[in-house]
């Protein structure tokens, strides 16, 4: 079963049972500034279990995407490790129902509707929970004796508030894996995994530790995909599953090298970058933009490690994947390209810079590189360290391990740290006057200047810094809109700024690198904006307070902003709405877009108090807090809004507006992807060409192309149905005629033969003829890398194909079904069987 299949059969279940679906929140928490990433299906749904806003339904369930970062490391190293991963889970936030409906639903759709075999399931409960095993054993036909009890079986919200039994159904992989003891039991070994937890939360833990009884339980369930997938079919690690597989064929066919662990990280970062800059996020020098940074960068790497030269292909196999259910990968497919280009050609830059310095330090110790040396490799480079500890072993050198942790630990609570906290030095500083709503370049002096987390007085070539200046034209990164990228020049040295930030209010931090010479505190300094990304992002911005005003004009004052993210390239705009947008409504709020624009209404900032600008009908949003003055701006007498960034002098400069595409984001939360400006030109050239081309190779006009397309999935269904029917005639007339078809002499009928399948359902079809022409037996069939063991109804109980399956390769199935992949020769493979048959 393929992983999109058990997704279908899972959500199908629940919606069959009275739960409202709910499509998957974006992996960047919308009002949790604490997390990086939404890292648990239930997380999006935290303000539900909370009592803070009303659920959509009662009953609720959902495929929420999710990223975890502490074992980032780790991920290629082990057979479970990865970042991007999707979680399945049913919730009854309110109490609507609780464990005597949560368990009976899990085994029915467990053993029904995923068809596990029971005899391999197991399950857990906690010692004080009474309740749970009893319902398993009322509500279930699971075995008595298979419910164990497990005092880790207990889930905690924190030290203090929900809590509550869990109860784990395991899956057994047979007593072949793990520690091989007759008595093994789940949670003891690699033999039992662990694929669904069902959370009960039923108390609040008071600091005391007293637990007292919820008013309201509720259920909180988490499956994932991923390894559920293992199970299903019948794989050893989450690698081998067909939702990794066409990744690993492009790693295969564009790679000049085989390593495992390589293609592993390569696989597991390309999906997790893809995913993660699709919702917004760009790499930067903290938290979400760091996490990206190095997933990015340790891609890049391996990449290299491999041979495979563009990394940045394996992007549009990530999206054609995963687009199904996902739609949001396809529309922004050219810019996570971009991005990922943009970032892996400056880490090669910086990567040749560190070989450079590596081979200085190595030269400076002779037995032990000190871990600062290591971590500063690391941190100012991005030398990864397993990168380091390879080329210092290569030359008879150990790295001081102990001490780089020591640095990456200081590192990782930097990049922990939100906003202000990261700067306690800078809080003291007076406010940077901010010129840049006039100005592009202006002249400053340095005040402060920081490294590595650290105040110091002065700069090298090559270090990456943070440069405060007490007067500047630099946008600093706030109200959705990125900060300015630039040079700040001074008399010694140029810094290149990849970005701007604003530790604390009125302070504007530049952040970049040191391109040449040096800087240190006092030195004046030419600060100049990046002129044409500013003015895309002006576009961007401006378009944006459009949209704005647009919907409230089509879809009423319902659609209230809830948050943007303002770049050179794209624009993304969320709003309250509790259903989707239609397409005609889409394109009347385009229309009205590009009306205002061609009316070329003049741009007007106005200082003013807050409560004026609200008096006046100024939009803003609700969630945020502003001070007793404000900035207003206004395109003409259209649309006025609350707002602190960069903005064009005439709607008629934003140019040619697009939607990309409107899609759910949360529950009552929807998000529009808008391109401006040359943005918008390029993707209409591209649209365009790519019309063209296709009309052209399937020689009709534009205009008929639908229609053609129609036609030929209609050809297409019909070819397929014909192809596999006439596939099966063949499998049959080849099994017929086969005169050389040896039947092995054992104490059972044997068949044992290579056959060409394309996959293992053509595989298995093989196996279904042999078996119809032996009529009792066993049947082995191998092909391209593959292998079916198939067993006689007659015999099954006697008989379990699972005792055969290591004698061909890695896999798994029921006692009359055994499939998976071969990693032995063939014919070694027969004879062991027929050995053991015999």
């Amino acid at each position: 079963m393929t992983g999109s299949e058990i997704r279908r059969r899972f959500l199908e279940h629940f919606a069959s049972r009275e739960h409202r679906i709910l499509p998957s929140a974006p992996l960047v928490p919308q009002r949790d500034p604490t997390t990086l990433f939404i890292s648990a299906g239930m997380h999006p749904l935290k303000p539900y279990f909370q009592g803070v806003s009303r659920p959509p339904a009662p009953r609720l369930a959902s495929c929420q995407k999710c990223f975890r970062t502490p074992d980032l490391e780790e991920v290629g190293k082990t057979d479970r490790h990865n970042t991007f991963f999707e979680m399945l889970g049913n919730f009854a936030p309110t109490g609507d129902y609780f464990k005597e409906t949560a368990i009976p639903l899990a085994w029915e759709l467990v053993t029904e509707g995923l068809k596990l075999p029971k005899a391999k399931l197991r399950v857990t409960v906690h010692p004080d929970d009474e309740e749970s095993p009893e319902l398993w054993r009322k509500e279930t036909d699971v075995r008595p004796d298979w419910i164990y009890r497990n005092h880790d079986n207990w889930w905690y919200a924190g030290t203090t508030g929900p809590n509550g039994p869990d109860s784990e159904i395991w899956f057994d992989r047979g007593p072949e894996v793990g520690c091989g003891r007759p008595d093994c039991y789940p949670d003891h070994c690699e033999r039992f995994l662990e694929f669904w937890n069902l959370v009960f939360m039923q108390y609040d833990l008071h600091t005391d530790g007293t637990r007292v009884p919820l008013p309201r339980p509720g259920v909180d369930t988490g499956m994932g995909l991923e390894r559920m997938a293992t199970v299903m079919q019948g794989v050893t690690n989450i690698f081998e599953i067909d939702l990794y597989k066409p990744l690993l064929e492009f790693i295969h066919a564009e790679s000049k090298k085989r390593r495992t662990v390589s293609e592993r990280v390569v696989a597991d970062h390309l999906r997790g970058m893809t995913f993660v800059i699709a919702d917004g996020v760009l790499p930067s020098n903290e938290g979400r933009g760091y996490v990206l940074r190095r997933l990015i960068r340790r891609a890049t790497l391996h990449a290299g490690h491999l041979g495979l030269a563009r990394l940045t292909d394996g992007i549009g196999v990530v999206v054609a994947a995963m687009k199904d259910q996902y739609p949001e990968l396809a529309a922004r497919q050219d810019l996570v390209r971009t991005v990922v280009g943009q970032e892996a050609d400056k880490f090669r830059q910086t990567l040749e810079q560190g070989m450079e310095l590596f081979e200085r330090v190595i030269d400076k110790y002779e037995k032990v590189i000190p871990g600062e040396e290591a971590f500063r490799l690391h941190d100012t480079f991005g030398f990864p360290i397993e990168l380091t500890r390879e080329l210092a072993a290569e030359r008879g050198r150990e790295v001081d391990m102990e001490g780089f942790e020591s640095g990456m630990s200081a590192q990782r609570e930097r990049s922990r740290t939100m906003t202000g906290d990261r700067w306690p030095d800078v809080k003291a500083l007076p406010p940077s006057e901010f010129t840049g709503y006039r100005k592009l370049e202006d002249r400053g002096r340095v005040l402060l200047l920081r490294r590595g987390g650290r105040e110091v007085e002065q700069a090298a070539e090559g270090e990456e810094v943070e440069v405060f200046l007490n007067r500047s034209p630099f946008y600093a990164e706030s109200g959705g809109q990125v900060g300015d990228t630039g040079v700040l020049t001074g008399p010694n040295g140029r810094v290149r700024v990849d970005d701007t930030q604003r530790p604390t209010e009125g302070v504007i931090a530049h952040l970049g690198s040191l391109e040449m010479g040096s800087v240190k505190v006092g030195d004046r300094m030419t600060a100049a904006v990046d002129a044409g990304r500013r003015d895309q992002v002006a576009r961007h911005h401006s378009a944006t307070h459009l949209l704005h005003k647009a919907l409230r004009e089509v879809l009423g004052e319902q659609a209230v902003q809830k948050g943007s993210w303002v770049g050179p390239d794209h624009t993304t705009f969320d709003f309250s709405l509790n259903r989707a947008v239609t397409r005609e409504e889409l394109e009347r709020v385009g229309h009205r877009i590009n009306q205002q624009i061609r009316a070329a209404l003049g741009f007007k900032e106005t200082h003013t108090t807050y409560a004026k600008a609200v008096a006046q009908g100024a939009m803003h949003l609700f969630e945020e807090k502003y001070g007793d003055q404000v900035r207003m701006v206004c395109f003409g007498g259209w649309t006025c809004e609350l707002c602190g960034g960069t903005h064009v002098k005439n709607t008629a400069d934003v140019g040619p507006a697009l939607i990309l595409s409107e899609a759910s984001v949360g529950a009552g939360l929807r998000r529009i992807d808008l391109v401006a400006g040359e943005a918008a030109e390029a993707v209409i050239r591209r649209r365009f060409a790519e019309l063209g081309d296709l009309a052209r190779s399937l020689n009709v006009p534009v205009e008929r192309l639908p229609e053609r397309v129609a036609e030929l999935r209609e050809q297409l269904r019909q070819v397929q149905r014909r192809l596999l029917e006439l596939e099966d005639r063949l499998r049959a007339v080849e099994v017929g005629e086969r005169s050389q078809i040896r039947e092995r002499t054992t104490r059972v009928p044997l068949i044992a033969e290579r056959v060409q399948a394309r996959d293992l359902d053509s595989l298995r079809s093989y196996a279904d003829r042999y078996l119809e022409r032996l009529g009792s037996g066993v049947v082995a069939v191998v092909g391209d890398g593959m292998f079916v063991i198939k067993v006689s109804r007659d015999l099954a109980g006697e008989l379990d194909a699972n005792r055969f399956k290591a004698f061909f390769g890695t896999g798994g199935g029921r006692p009359e079904l055994v499939q998976g992949k071969l990693t032995r020769p063939a014919e070694d493979a027969f004879n062991l069987l027929e050995d053991a048959l015999r």
